[in-house]
């Protein structure tokens, strides 16, 4: 028994020494990328080191300050009667305002939204340009302030 052992250790010992050999001669070309000329060093150095400097045609020149532009804000009063309401079997809806047909999603003269929900209760709301929803039931009329943002 103790010489299949010392038999084994020396097997052992064989392959470890022939993969360490074989590390070794494939480790090289990596170790001799540690050491450079003095050449080389310097270039590596001066890579590193280099300061940026900012390029002429880049320069920054102070600008002179904006000015803010004023917003002015005009009150809207939208009148609107809700005359009435259809929709077909698929669920798409007709709102009659102030005599007028619009289809879900259509808009008025000044920019709001008809949405026109595809229940029974047929719920109509409009969407101001302020984006506030206002809604509206079958028969009323109704005054609609908002405000808008105009150009100035």
């Amino acid at each position: 028994m103790l010489k299949n052992n010392s038999t084994l250790l020396a097997l052992i010992l064989a392959i470890t020494a022939a993969v360490s050999a074989q590390a070794q001669t494939s480790a090289r070309p990596e170790i001799l990328t540690l050491f450079t000329t003095p050449q080389e060093r310097g270039l590596i150095d001066r890579n590193r080191y280099r300061v940026t400097s900012p390029k002429a045609d880049t320069t920054v020149e102070a600008a002179a300050p904006k000015q803010q532009k004023k917003i002015l804000m005009q009150d809207i009063v939208l009148n609107v009667k809700l005359n009435g309401v259809s929709l077909d079997k698929s669920g798409q809806g007709i709102a009659w305002l102030n005599g007028k047909a619009y289809e879900n999603g259509g808009k008025l003269e000044d920019g709001s939204k008809i949405y026109i929900s595809g229940t029974l209760n047929a719920k109509v709301q409009i969407k101001t340009p302020d984006g506030k929803y206002h809604s509206l039931v079958t028969g009323e009329q109704r005054e609609i302030k908002y405000r808008k943002a105009i150009q100035g």
